[in-house]
């Protein structure tokens, strides 16, 4: 048997101890990020629901109902009809609506568009429409401006526009979360088959949806227009009122933004160019790219 000196021993002792002190916060601080991550991806569920099922699963999500549900990236893989089938139970017992798909998957056309394809108006769904289709969301003013991307900068003449992300909640104006606050797009009362009516209400209606996004500090994950284009008539598909749709997906957002930490940072894409963007005077630039918003904000010199 080896003999050890008590002094010799106690040394030993100390630093096996300081040993695995060390390697328990180091697991407690992976454990900590990871949970974090996991808590954050979850939360704000809502904010990547391109169409109304991804939304019943983030509303059943939000209510504890999602246990024999695959996770979201994995339901979001699915067709229509697969996931209507998936959520049929949990939303029944939840109470949640939830209309069957009019159209099997295997009739849609194979051209259709998917939904993170950029800003065209006939995107996604069968819907009837003219034959014109825009590109954009409204007709650019920005090629009147002299306009140049520098890192998370748009500059263009003598204005500045500031590349935003989500903000934490004390940089947030007072009484954002409360229940009166809403997001209250308004309501669209033409015709489906009105290219014209179409785009100008999508138009307006988006750019209220990204502004009250930016208020409750999550403009850094704002949806694209070509989502909130499919959400449209994906709802409309469906017998859904939209803009009651977003009034519910915004209360959900609210709760969860009042009780997650957020980060402030943002990175450019330096793919970005002006043919990803759309400018909605006077305020903001939005732009797209591989389904992903960019939101840049007037800056006031």
């Amino acid at each position: 048997m080896i003999k050890t000196k008590p002094g010799k021993w106690l040394l030993i002792r100390d630093k096996l101890f300081y040993l695995f002190f060390a390697i328990g916060l180091a697991f407690s601080a992976i454990f900590s990020t990871v949970v974090s991550a996991q808590s954050q991806s979850q939360s704000f569920c809502f904010a990547s629901a391109a169409s109304y099922y991804e939304q019943v699963y983030c509303e059943l999500q939000a209510r504890g109902e999602v246990k024999n549900l695959p996770p979201f990236y994995q339901f979001k893989r699915n067709d229509a009809m697969t996931q209507a089938l998936l959520l049929k139970r949990p939303a029944l017992r939840a109470g949640i609506d939830l209309p069957m798909p009019k159209t099997p998957p295997t009739t849609v056309k194979k051209n259709a568009a998917k939904p993170d394809q950029q800003i065209p108006s006939s995107s996604a769904l069968k819907r009837p429409r003219s034959t014109h289709s825009s590109t954009k969301i409204t007709a650019s003013a920005a090629n009147k401006l002299s306009c140049r991307m520098a890192d998370v900068t748009i500059l263009c003449d003598e204005k500045r526009f500031a590349l935003t992300g989500n903000l934490k909640n004390q940089r947030l104006a007072a009484g954002v979360f409360d229940a009166e606050h809403k997001m209250s797009l308004p309501v669209y009362g033409g015709s489906y088959t009105d290219q014209a009516a179409v785009n100008q209400y999508l138009a307006k209606a988006y750019r209220q949806y990204l502004e009250k996004m930016h208020r409750i500090g999550l403009g850094g994950v704002t949806m694209t227009y070509a989502k909130f284009d499919f959400l449209f008539f994906d709802l409309h598909e469906k017998g859904l009122n939209f803009s009651q749709r977003f009034d519910t997906m915004y209360d959900y957002l609210k709760k969860d933004k009042a009780k997650m930490a957020v980060s402030e940072k943002v990175v450019a894409n330096q793919q970005l160019t002006f043919e990803d963007c759309d400018f909605l005077p006077e305020t903001m630039f939005v732009c797209s790219r591989s389904g992903r918003n960019y939101l840049y904000l007037s800056v006031s010199e």
